[in-house]
């Protein structure tokens, strides 16, 4: 855990975290590349990050980080399961999923490793009961684009190892794993996945609604901030 204090004086700051006796570090940045960096609005705000660096979740305001939904999110992060019975494990009747969103920002480059792992772990989380949503935003909407039948995502094909990998992770025979990025989508959807393109970027990009593909559920830019805000954690899939 880090603080970020916004334009204080570090010996202010210094002299804050010794007067509280706070624990954990205390950093100092520009408040405006704070929040372009961070993506949030305002202050007091708290950010995710995972082991690989990547932002997961983002909550505004002070929060409730000591109940059990949050205690199930942070666990869910570190690949923490709870054996059934155990006494921190909630009864069926308090369980709560989570709610996890892939937002996918820039374009897709065909069988990138960045995005094969992110929808590696939709997987995951979907095997643990979380509930996971796949965001068509911005630049990436035109993977979804039919040309000849056939959209970007399935332009370039998994390769043997990786199919088999799949296979494996997904419970599958190698010869019915998926054999690109739409089919690994179209899997994790029949898992329950809601796939979902924002309509207001199919416009700008220029495209006709009937050019993309039928897999994604078209929704307004308002209910796609909706859904990234109301997430418990979010993956996006930038090459910012």
């Amino acid at each position: 855990m880090i603080a970020v204090d916004f334009g204080d004086e570090p010996d202010d700051v210094e002299a804050f975290g010794e007067r509280y006796d706070i624990p954990f570090p205390l950093a100092i940045e520009d408040q405006d590349r704070a929040k372009k960096m961070f993506g949030i609005l305002g202050c007091p705000s708290t950010v995710l990050i995972d082991r690989k660096g990547r932002i997961v979740g983002r909550g505004a305001g002070e929060g409730n980080w000591t109940g059990e939904s949050a205690r199930a999110l942070v666990r869910s992060l570190l690949g923490i399961r709870e054996a059934p019975g155990s006494a921190s494990a909630p009864t069926p009747a308090a369980a709560k999923k989570a709610r996890k969103a892939v937002h996918l920002i820039s374009a897709v480059i065909p069988n990138d490793a960045k995005l094969n792992e992110i929808l590696d772990e939709a997987s995951a989380a979907l095997e643990a009961g979380d509930e996971v949503s796949i965001l068509f935003d911005g630049q990436s909407v035109g993977a979804l684009r039919t040309h000849a039948q056939k959209t970007p995502l399935e332009s370039a094909e998994f390769t043997r190892k990786q199919r088999s990998t799949l296979a494996k992770r997904l419970g599958a025979s190698p010869s019915t794993a998926p054999r690109n990025q739409l089919e690994y989508i179209q899997q994790l959807a029949n898992a329950g996945a809601k796939v979902l393109v924002n309509v207001n970027a199919i416009r700008a990009l220029g495209l006709a609604d009937g050019e993309i593909h039928p897999i994604a559920k078209r929704v307004s830019v308002g209910e796609m901030e909706k859904i990234v805000d109301e997430s418990d954690a979010c993956l996006n899939y930038s090459h910012e």
